[in-house]
């Protein structure tokens, strides 16, 4: 792809990193997302009195939402 057909600016795209493809960039994006995501509500349960049961389904109601405004397709 040459760089006057794609300027990130202009198309609203992001920029490929290390030659990754946009849409895998984009996939590895959200996936790390999902999993800061368990991290910190598993921290933050952790460190207060929020049962396992309601940290899943926070987890889930959230990962859920990623997936939802970041389609794999």
């Amino acid at each position: 792809m040459s760089k006057e057909l794609f300027d990130p600016g202009i198309d609203n795209l992001p920029m490929p990193v290390d030659g990754i493809e946009p849409d895998l960039e984009m996939l590895t994006q959200r996936e790390q997302l999902m999993w800061d995501i368990d991290g910190i509500v598993e921290e933050f349960a952790c460190n207060n009195a929020i049962s396992e049961d309601d940290m899943e389904d926070l987890i889930r109601v959230l990962c859920d939402s990623v997936c939802k405004n970041f389609p794999a397709q």
